[in-house]
């Protein structure tokens, strides 16, 4: 008896993650003209994903993350009891994403995903049809990609000895042999890219993204500043992060951290240097052509001016460790984000330069919070923060859109997804 209940718990587990016999949906078959916004709608939970999902996974794990899942899926069912959808097919889906790596501990990446199809009614059929991609999505995302931007720091990734040489950068062979902390270095700007257009607004928005109070959204652009025309058609995306109360994700990188650590970087942009110098030296050696001929000068003169540029670089790096006083050692480090920033005599003029007025402010530099990304304990699919995104639409023609948004907004408990990362 025990063998055939653990048989028949196994299998049911087996259906709900591996979805079988996925049904197509067809919309109400009911007359329309013109539109068909105002069409009962449609809602499947996840024993009806339109292409089905599997979650990887240990069957540990699986658990685990198929019931903070179904919480979740639980939570938006819930936000609309006293709601009538209509004009759109709402689907539910499950993903198991790659994992993510915080600091020295690695988490499950996996999500929750309703899909919103909406209808149109058919130009001569006069009956609603089912559009094959949605815009309109509501999704929440455990454990998400945040996105480290070390090629954003100035003076690292691609340079030039002089304007017009050729380009190096830093190469994976390269990256594997040395240590690299400016690469685990974040931007404001980086963790706000896909996230928010608010330019006016962006460190507000990115304090609100590091510190999990409030919402920022993408695809205003300067309508939020010029008013929003009643006949456009606006695609908006909103994020939250749900973090742990009181901790940040980020913590500011400071000025002798940045030193310290671009000296570091500089061992490995040496060692690169004279990899792909030699590379390129060696590809064209039997070249005869004219162009073969100029590049292998510009090669050779790369081989002589690097040294001097690698030594005038670590020098002012030491200089300013060695003489600036501790206080201003331990302001926060603002660079200039001028990512075209390559040729090496300007790498070095701004190198240590950091930007005190606020007419000046470029971005300023951050890193992973040791006291948010604490150890997991072995448990790989913990919530450690979740990331809330819904896309919707504002148009004359997307009312469904607009309702199931406004819904949401009102009557979702995101407190409840505070209390998984808690």
């Amino acid at each position: 008896m025990i063998k055939l209940l653990f048989f028949s718990f196994m299998l049911l587990e087996s259906i709900a993650i591996f979805p079988q016999g996925i049904k197509k949906i067809t919309a109400p078959q009911v007359s329309c003209n013109g539109t068909a916004d105002d069409v009962p709608g449609i809602y499947t939970d996840h024993t009806q994903p339109k292409y089905g999902f599997s979650l990887k996974g240990t069957p540990a794990e699986k658990a685990v993350m198929m019931k903070n899942l179904i919480a979740i899926e639980k939570l938006e069912e819930a936000s609309r009891k006293d709601f009538k959808l209509t004009g759109c097919v709402a689907r539910v889906s499950f993903a198991r994403t790659d994992n993510r790596t915080y600091g020295k501990n690695i988490y499950a990446g996996y999500g929750y995903e309703l899909g919103v199809y909406q209808y149109v009614c058919h130009v001569t059929e006069h009956v609603p049809k089912i559009v094959d991609e949605y815009r309109t999505v509501f999704r929440v995302g455990t454990n998400p990609y945040l996105s480290p931007g070390g090629a954003n720091v100035v003076g690292t990734g691609e340079f030039y000895t002089k304007y017009g040489n050729p380009v190096y950068d830093i190469s994976d062979e390269v990256k594997s042999k040395y240590p690299n902390r400016v690469s685990q270095y974040f931007s404001e700007q980086y963790l706000l890219t896909g996230r928010s257009d608010d330019y006016k607004n962006k460190h507000t928005d990115f304090l609100k993204l590091n510190n999990g109070n409030g919402f920022v959204e993408n695809g205003w652009g300067d309508s939020r500043y010029k008013g929003i025309s009643a006949n456009s058609y606006y695609l908006i995306d909103r994020h939250y992060f749900i973090t742990k109360p009181g901790v940040p994700l980020l913590i500011p990188v400071s000025r002798k951290q940045y030193l310290e650590d671009m000296l570091e970087y500089l061992e490995m942009e040496k060692a690169n240097f004279e990899l792909l110098n030699t590379k390129q030296l060696n590809d064209i050696a039997n070249e005869t052509a004219e162009w073969a001929k100029k590049k292998r000068d510009a090669l050779q003169a790369d081989k002589l001016a690097y040294p001097k540029f690698y030594e005038a670089k670590k020098a002012k790096l030491k200089d300013l460790l060695a003489k600036q006083k501790p206080e201003w050692l331990q302001k926060p480090a603002v660079v200039d984000q001028n990512t075209l920033l390559k040729e090496s005599d300007k790498i070095l003029e701004a190198l240590g330069r950091f930007y005190d007025e606020e007419g000046e402010y470029k971005s300023a530099l951050y890193v992973l919070n040791p006291a948010y990304f604490m150890g997991n304990n072995g448990q790989a699919t913990k919530p450690l923060l979740i990331e809330v995104q819904f896309r919707y639409e504002i148009s004359k023609d997307k009312g469904f859109s607009a309702r199931l948004f406004d819904n949401w907004e009102k009557n979702f408990d995101i407190g409840a997804l505070r209390k998984m990362v808690e």
